[in-house]
């Protein structure tokens, strides 16, 4: 029986639109701005870094890190905010996570700090939804949605991994790593480039195929 129904945020619930604005336009204007370069030296200078430090090193995913790094005056936080009209919910979020809502727990699983991922939640009233939200940097001090994620994510919630469900477009992170101990997973690829049994290209579809575990 499942009881928790777990999603990934950023490419699955929200559109990237949010993140690539804070890190890839808003940053680098700022960073113009406090240090009087152009905005393209910025976006070199800024962009060669990032992959200096690279995103197996858990710093990559810190704006406080990187702030300090740049020697930027300005609030990171307050520059989260500042992008906050990025934001944007996919049109079958809302209505799947209504149907699901009273029958199972809904949970979220992601990646992303948990500053990003509060003010996305709140910003667009998901937060109303979900009973946990949890983000492998900021709760767990890892890199990414590994196998010991999920099993503490478990305990917390006092589940058995065979009664969780995640949604994610993360083919290994959010799909190949949490069937690997036990919890059923589906893949969402609003491309279209995948098929496979556990592929979804909507979370429209996600209502239905959980009822075939009522049965």
């Amino acid at each position: 029986m499942i009881k928790i129904v777990s999603f990934d945020l950023d490419g699955t619930l929200t559109k990237q639109d949010f993140a690539d604005r804070y890190w890839l336009e808003a940053l680098p204007l700022l960073y113009a701005r406090e240090k009087d370069v152009s905005v393209d030296e910025a976006k070199k200078l800024l962009f060669g870094e990032y992959d200096k430090v690279g995103k197996e090193r858990l710093e990559w995913y810190d704006p406080s890190y990187w702030f300090k790094r740049f020697d930027i005056k300005y609030s990171w936080k307050k520059l989260i905010f500042d992008c906050r009209d990025a934001i944007e919910v996919y049109p079958d979020v809302l209505p799947t996570l209504e149907r699901l809502t009273g029958k199972y727990k809904l949970i979220v699983v992601s990646n992303a700090k948990k500053e990003f991922i509060e003010i996305q939640l709140k910003e667009t009233g998901l937060n109303r939804f979900f009973t946990h939200v949890f983000s492998s940097v900021s709760d767990f001090g890892m890199i990414k949605k590994k196998v010991d994620v999920y099993r503490r994510v478990c305990s917390i919630v006092s589940v058995d991994e065979k009664e969780v469900v995640h949604v994610g477009d993360d083919k290994v992170f959010d799909y190949e790593t949490p069937r690997s101990i036990g919890i059923k997973a589906f893949y969402v690829d609003r491309e279209k480039k995948t098929v496979g049994e556990n592929v979804i290209y909507s979370l429209s579809s996600l209502p239905s195929i959980l009822s075939r575990y009522e049965e």
